[in-house]
């Protein structure tokens, strides 16, 4: 007995040695975390309050001039007919006689072509259909059968066409439902039991440069039903794994590292949430802009079969193609006469007003015109975005439905990742808004008094996914109710916001991996000789990845230019005993050729000098299309610099 006596106590000196080693190791921790704020203050994570306004972002920042498409009249006019619950195109004729007057005796013809989606092609995602012309009358009544059109309108004289005098294009959401039993003039009877869901995304924006960019925005956000989790945090580097961890709860990223998505076929084979909506009754919608880097399409074959009701995706791919296109903030902004952001938002108004009194409806519109690209683009779309919540809100939208308005991920390359340590943070913590409609908050308080609690607890895709289950299961009054086979496939212990999530809660237990954890603080490193060392023992690493994954015929070999900041983080965790040699680090740094900017999660023995990273997980801080078009594996694209490339 006093033997195990002796023994369990030399163990427990032991484990108070080692904790007070690594505190002692990291001498200033208390100092770094004094008089700092948090977005999630527990003892599991410390996410700093940034500044948006701090100076080394402002130093970069400026707001953008809007420029509309089109300053013309619209000659051709959509509009609902209530009563028959079909549309109308209508000419204009007060704009039709502005357009003809410089005309003489000319007279007006319009024609429309429908643009459709062509299910017999290989690819049918990344192509369209397109019906010969046809003419168009005053007051043409579509058919229920055509969701899409472009149109044209030309001065002629007899049968000579003088000049085209404007091209447009139209979308129409039908309703196809039977409302032979059914009053459309009033609410639905099961809307309490199933609340529409709709999903505003906005790419590339944190919750940071929404605050600094769109104050408009932010502005309404704030008001009573609207709840903004600060403590979210992303999963994956860009907008696919982020999305997924929303709709499949499974970021994919292995499937996306072997290659998987290239398979025709397989983005099919996931589990979207909007399947278990569209079985629950519910209308399901998705639509989103500029074509070529849409999240199921970019470098992938996108769905072979149409993945929801109502699909934009053909009608923007083929509006990019036959309307002249005009690019700002680095991608297609205008689609002829209109903004491509205008269409995927008019779609979604369509979509809620449609069946806002027959059916309920899942949908999610997404963005990328005005950020994708430039994170000053969202100064120029603050008041556009304003414009359409503030439209959904007189309709009545925000009284029957369940909103989220969130993002992706902050700002992931240029100055702010470049020249700005706050960039680090900004990536990572995407906006997240979760509105609520009053009559919910009356029936659900104990949900809302959980979402208040739950803005400043740590949170992922993974969470919103469970949520999203649970608003098809609102009699739930805990996780234990939701069959296992619901749960988010890659985090076990994630659950819906509705329900209290954990104050001790880390990154693990939310799905995220410590590549994009924003929980533990960090202290910059000054030993300029670790520095150094650290920095050629990645490149090392980097080369020796080339040679492992037989690259070295496309890729060139990197040298070291210099470092730009060495961080290291610091474990928050009581109970783990960490060794005192194993560092994590954030290094920031630049190579040669091309100048190219890196950020990689590292660790470091600095009794053995050996580093452990995975080079497939590096982070590049500017755009590297133009450095990379050897290649169209999206994980190699971000490190490879090909030898074509001068």
């Amino acid at each position: 007995l006093g033997r195990n006596v002796f023994l369990l106590c030399s163990i427990q000196f032991l484990l108070c040695k080692a904790k007070l080693s690594l505190h002692s190791h990291y001498p200033n921790v208390a100092k770094t975390l004094e008089n700092k704020k948090f977005y999630v203050d527990s003892p599991s994570c410390k996410m700093p309050e940034m500044d948006p306004f701090s100076a080394d972002i402002m130093r970069f920042f400026k707001r953008r001039q809007f420029r509309e498409c089109s300053s013309d009249k619209d000659l051709l006019i959509s509009e609902f007919d209530s009563h028959l619950r079909q549309y109308r195109i209508k000419i204009d004729e007060n704009s039709a006689q502005q357009h003809l007057k410089k005309f003489g005796n000319a007279t007006l013809k319009c024609e429309y072509q429908v643009i459709g989606r062509n299910k017999k092609d290989s690819f049918p995602d990344n192509h369209f259909s397109f019906s010969k012309l046809q003419p168009l009358s005053q007051s043409f009544l579509v058919p229920k059968t055509i969701d899409f059109i472009s149109t044209q309108c030309h001065a002629v004289h007899g049968n000579i066409d003088l000049k085209l005098l404007q091209k447009d294009a139209f979308l129409f959401v039908q309703d196809r439902l039977n409302h032979e039993h059914k009053n459309t003039e009033h609410h639905r009877p099961d809307l309490q039991s199933k609340p529409n869901v709709i999903i505003l995304g906005i790419d590339s924006t944190s919750r940071m440069n929404l605050r600094r960019s769109m104050p408009k925005v932010h502005k309404f956000l704030q008001r009573p039903g609207w709840f903004e989790m600060q403590g979210y945090n992303k999963v994956g580097e860009n907008t696919l794994p982020n999305l997924l961890a929303i709709l499949t709860g499974n970021a994919e990223e292995n499937a996306l590292f072997n290659g998987r998505f290239g398979h025709s076929g397989f983005i099919d084979k996931l589990k979207f949430i909007w399947q278990l909506f569209k079985k629950n009754g519910y209308m399901t919608a998705f639509g989103e802009d500029c074509a070529k880097i849409n999240t199921f399409n970019y470098q992938k074959p996108g769905f072979k079969q149409q993945p929801v009701d109502f699909y934009l995706r053909n009608f923007i791919v083929a509006l990019e193609t036959i309307l002249k296109t005009r690019r700002e903030f680095g991608n297609v902004f205008c689609l002829g006469r209109k903004l491509g952001f205008q269409y995927v938002f008019d779609f979604a108004r369509q979509f809620m007003q449609r069946f806002e009194n027959s059916a309920p409806v899942f949908g999610i519109f997404w963005s990328n015109s005005f950020t994708h690209e430039d994170f000053l683009g969202a100064t120029a779309l603050d008041h556009v975005f304003l414009e359409y919540l503030t439209l959904y809100d007189e309709l009545g939208f925000f009284n029957r439905s369940i909103v989220m308005v969130l993002s992706d991920h902050g700002y992931r390359y240029g100055v702010t990742r470049q020249a700005s340590k706050s960039g680090y943070l900004e990536e990572r913590l995407p906006l997240m808004f979760i509105h609520v409609p009053p009559w919910f908050r009356k029936i659900y308080p104990q949900y809302v008094e959980n979402l208040k609690i739950n803005q400043n607890r740590l949170s992922s895709g993974f969470d919103l996914h469970m949520t999203l289950h649970h608003l098809l299961h609102l009699n739930a009054t805990s996780m234990a109710d939701f069959s296992p086979k619901l749960q988010a496939s890659q985090c076990k212990m994630c659950q819906s916001l509705f329900f209290q999530l954990p104050a001790n809660r880390n990154c693990s237990h939310a799905g995220i991996r410590e590549k994009w954890c924003s929980c533990e603080p960090t202290e910059t490193v000054t030993n300029q000789r670790l520095l150094r060392k650290v920095a050629q023992e990645v490149v090392h690493h980097m080369n020796r990845h080339l040679r492992d994954r037989n690259l070295t015929t496309l890729c060139q070999n990197y040298a070291l230019k210099k470092v730009l900041y060495l961080d290291s983080k610091i474990s928050l965790s009581e109970d783990s005993v960490e060794d005192e040699q194993l560092h994590t680090y954030i290094i920031t740094f630049e190579t040669n050729p091309s100048s190219a900017h890196f950020e990689a999660t590292v660790q470091w023995n600095s009794e053995k000098e050996t580093l452990n990273m995975n080079v497939d997980e590096l982070s590049r801080l500017e755009s590297y299309e133009k450095h990379s078009k050897c290649t169209r594996d999206p994980i190699i694209k971000k490190y490879c610099i090909c030898k074509e490339f001068k």
